[in-house]
């Protein structure tokens, strides 16, 4: 089907948009493929590639869906002040929040927070019926994970000798490490030995955030 011309954010809010796109991208360390698969390869790279540079306008569906993958959620205090432009973007939102508000309830306040706090984390609503995720942002548990593999987890309430973990190793970033339990406490083990290996006597309630149940990565 055909978008309606009524249907693309108009030229007032276009550059607001590619800002947006770009900072996200940066923010995130995504690539063009990595974006077209958190928008479930609704558009591909090419026409992200086309969006952010200008050369196509953006439907609002896809811009908000955008703007949900890099968590920006202060729409109304960055668009254009023009009375055209912002009464439209206004309607749009409204029913993008009740579009969004659909979409994601199987999110928990867990995951919202999760969200908010670390910077390579995000949320997948089509994998493991609904499903953290993580950017790895470096090889420390290479060759089982590698840099920008996309891994998926879930909170648990106990974790056994052997699980894969995603751990808070740095502020705002998640990491995955092996976990192994010994009689004083346990050990966090990266798998690449020019990283840390975390030995943990008292664990903190908040420093084990899932279980690793998946991965994605893409084929270069």
């Amino acid at each position: 089907m055909r978008t309606r011309k009524a249907d693309f954010i108009g030229d007032e809010v276009a550059p607001m948009a590619i800002t947006i796109m770009k900072e996200g991208r940066k923010k995130y360390d995504y690539s063009l493929e990595d974006l077209s698969r958190a928008l479930n390869y609704s558009k591909n790279r090419q026409t992200l590639h086309k969006y952010e540079t200008g050369k196509l306008n953006i439907p609002y569906d896809v811009f908000f869906d955008i703007c949900r993958v890099f968590n920006v959620d202060n729409l109304l205090d960055v668009i254009p002040d023009t009375v055209s432009g912002k009464n439209e973007f206004e309607k749009r939102l409204v029913k993008e929040y009740v579009r969004g508000m659909n979409k994601d309830r199987k999110m928990t306040s867990f995951d919202e927070k999760t969200m908010l706090i670390y910077k390579n984390a995000s949320y997948d609503n089509m994998v493991l019926n609904g499903s953290l995720v993580i950017k790895l942002l470096d090889d420390s548990m290479s060759p089982v994970y590698e840099k920008g593999d996309k891994i998926y987890f879930k909170k648990q309430s106990e974790y056994s000798t052997g699980d894969d973990v995603v751990v808070a190793i740095k502020p705002n970033i998640l990491a995955v490490r092996r976990l192994y339990r010994y009689p004083k406490g346990l050990i966090l083990q990266a798998m690449n030995s020019k990283h840390q290996t975390v030995n943990v006597n008292v664990l903190s309630s908040d420093m084990i955030l899932g279980k690793v149940k998946g991965m994605f990565r893409d084929i270069k």
